[in-house]
């Protein structure tokens, strides 16, 4: 009977390592990984961690790629996700995130967007955007992160990369420790859509995590234990997706690889059966090039919401059509009846 047991809890074991293994995409680090929440369907921890999210209020919808409930949008009045950060790091950690806001600047309050951690001034780990805290110098217009009550900030403004990044998606990610700058560099650092923007040599360390919370689209109060909200910081509103948090430094290879995600499956999926889109990504045009039997079919670009943005025609076998109305961003383009071809793809 012993036997039998054992033989029962290795297999399920391995099970359970091959599942967490489906879950997370290639060019997600494993090493030091806390959690991984891609947002397909729920707010759950795929790094088999356990580390999963409560939902109060934000609704899932369409990631970047067009695929549906992979995403979620927050209102910006008290919309946040929530859960247990006991094994969140407390020294050395990288964080990555995407985000889209089209109210980032729009009032006179900034927005945060994941914390954790608590319990005296100086012990959470807070990323927020424009706050105009006179107290936190420098942080309106800017990607900030900081420690909590203002003790402790760093902040880049939205210069560094682009102007103020509404409208479109992008990646961020904020690595501290001994080694967490190009070159291996000991401090807080910065990467904005995969780039490199800037940071300080002092790394951050002495969050609590013990009892503590994590919060998506809010951050803790002072105590770390329920969403916060002062005069100066909102709730996200927007939408975030694919949020991971290490135990360590990611080398600059890991983070271009994690950016690099917004490519992914795109040039692979630009060829459905007997249908090529080319080239993607594309800036002002793209060709659809398909077999005789497909001209006359219908085609229709989806945006990252899921609204129609453009239909028409295929009218022969390579047929270009103009993108310059076309904001940045992912769109799924359907083909043929009953949308029977789907591809994936990028405007620049």
């Amino acid at each position: 009977m012993k036997y039998k047991l054992s033989l029962i809890t290795i297999i399920i074991m391995i099970l359970t390592t091959v599942t967490m293994a489906q879950n997370i995409p290639s060019y997600v680090p494993t090493n030091g990984l806390v959690s991984w929440y891609p947002f397909t369907g729920n707010a759950n921890d795929e790094s088999g961690n356990g580390n999963h999210a409560s939902v109060n209020g934000p609704v899932l919808i369409p990631d970047r790629f067009g695929n549906l409930n992979a995403a979620y949008a927050f209102n910006g009045t008290n919309d946040y996700l929530y859960g247990n950060a006991s094994t969140f790091p407390t020294g050395s950690r990288s964080i990555s995130l995407w985000f889209y806001s089209d109210n980032i600047d729009a009032g006179s309050t900034g927005m945060q967007v994941f914390g954790y951690g608590g319990g005296l001034c100086g012990q959470s780990w807070l990323m927020q955007m424009d706050n105009p805290d006179p107290m936190a110098f420098f942080c309106e217009d800017a990607y900030e992160i900081a420690i909590g009550c203002n003790e402790w900030n760093v902040a880049l403004p939205f210069s560094v990369s682009t102007q103020t990044p509404n409208s479109s998606w992008h990646h961020w990610v904020i690595i501290t420790g001994n080694a967490a700058g190009p070159g291996g560099f000991t401090g807080t650092h910065f990467y904005i859509d995969g780039n490199y923007v800037g940071g300080v040599t002092t790394p951050i360390s002495g969050t609590v995590v013990s009892g503590k919370k994590f919060f998506i689209g809010a951050c803790p109060d002072q105590t770390g234990m329920t969403a916060f909200q002062n005069n100066y910081l909102t709730y996200w509103n927007g939408k975030l997706d694919d949020i991971g948090v290490w135990n360590r430094e990611l080398t600059e290879q890991e983070v271009t690889d994690l950016f690099n995600s917004n490519l992914v499956g795109l040039n692979a999926a630009s060829q459905s059966m007997s249908i090529i889109v080319y080239p993607n990504p594309a800036q002002y045009n793209v060709n659809i090039k398909t077999e005789k039997n497909l001209i006359g079919s219908i085609y229709v670009f989806f945006d990252s919401l899921g609204r129609t943005v453009k239909t028409g025609i295929l009218n022969s076998e390579n047929t270009s059509i103009n993108l310059d109305n076309f904001p940045e961003g992912i769109y799924r383009v359907r083909i043929g009846e009953n949308f029977k071809h789907s591809i994936n793809l990028m405007k620049n």
